[in-house]
């Protein structure tokens, strides 16, 4: 039976998990897991957790971003426990022409907007049917997926992945994010923090809302009467507090964006459940998704996507089930008499 041990319990490694053939001796071990109590030091529980075309994606990226959008959409249509719903989206862009909209046609319901549509000064926009994902109800409902099959789960604070070649896995899947920048064998320095900071107010607007270009703004509902504002990317910074001058931007721009959903920008007149600020991971030159052998360690690099892991997850997993595969084989071609 192959073993694999998957290090990083995110969105990343539990799709990688879910991917791989039921029969697999799978492990997944990471410093945080699902069903922890809240803590800022990884990024899946307080992503937005919505699938947003990313512009200029190349194909490989275009592929991986609609293998996620089609396996999400079926898990809304199959498992409303799971938190993830599908939802109407109207999405502007200021500096995107339409022939940079490559999922143009490709998805549910797509159009352009009209110019009675489009908020004062905005040049262009479309609308879809998206989905949304509620990360602190979805990853602890994938966790129990995954252990009713076998996948076990153990918490390690991995120092080096040279470290776990004792644990005696054929495979192991680096799915570390940002951490791959800090494993001291890896020291991947185009890794890096991206800050974000939203406040999760209650609201019965119910599509999805982002402008991407003038003010990165939108506004993320949950289907519970609870959405998402935001937003910020701040990049390299780790900061964890609340940052106050942009809580108070934030309800200005959401409300001149949604007058009809926010009345006012007052703070105060908002119904404030949390304000969260989240560090996200990104990589400059884009993905890392690749095989090697060090040491006599079989290792699968998969991290670093652009914008969120939830818009590639399965996209990405189903790439690494097919290094997996190149590995399996390899190794039975070297068994063959």
């Amino acid at each position: 039976m192959t073993k694999i041990t998957i290090v990083g319990a995110g969105i990343s490694g539990l799709s990688i998990a879910a991917i791989l053939p039921k029969h697999y001796d799978i492990t997944i071990i990471s410093r945080n897991l699902p069903g922890d109590p809240d803590s800022q030091e990884w990024a899946s529980p307080w992503a937005g957790a919505i699938w947003l075309g990313m512009a200029d994606s190349s194909e490989a990226d275009q592929k991986r971003q609609l293998d996620a959008f089609a396996y999400f959409w079926n898990i809304a249509a199959r498992y409303p426990e799971s938190s993830v719903k599908k939802t109407d989206i109207i999405d502007i862009m200021d500096h995107i022409p339409l022939e940079k909209v490559w999922y143009r046609d490709k998805l549910p319901g797509f159009r352009i907007l009209t110019k009675d549509e489009l908020p004062e000064g905005a040049p262009f926009g479309v609308a879809y049917t998206s989905w949304i994902v509620t990360p602190p109800v979805f990853l602890p409902w994938m966790r129990n997926r995954l252990e009713a099959n076998g996948v076990k789960f153990k918490r390690v604070n991995v120092r080096a992945l040279s470290d776990l070649k004792e644990m005696g896995h054929d495979i192991l899947i680096n799915a570390t994010g940002v951490g791959a920048r800090y494993l001291e064998d890896v020291k991947d320095m185009q890794m890096t923090e991206v800050r974000g900071q939203t406040v999760l107010v209650k609201t019965n607007y119910p599509k999805i809302w982002t402008r991407r270009g003038k003010d990165y703004t939108y506004h993320l509902p949950r289907g519970d009467g609870t959405a998402i504002i935001g937003g910020i990317k701040e990049y390299g910074s780790i900061a964890k507090t609340v940052d106050p001058e942009i809580r108070k931007d934030i309800f200005r721009r959401i409300q001149e964006a949604l007058p009809e959903a926010f009345a006012s920008a007052d703070p105060k007149d908002f119904e404030v459940i949390q304000d969260i600020v989240g560090i996200r991971p990104q990589r400059t030159g884009g993905a890392r998704i690749e095989k090697e052998v060090v040491d006599g360690q079989k290792i699968i690099h998969a991290y670093g996507m652009e914008g969120g892991g939830y818009v590639y997850s399965w996209g990405m997993a189903r790439e690494v089930l097919g290094l997996v595969n190149e590995f399996e084989f390899e190794c039975h071609i070297c068994d063959f008499p």
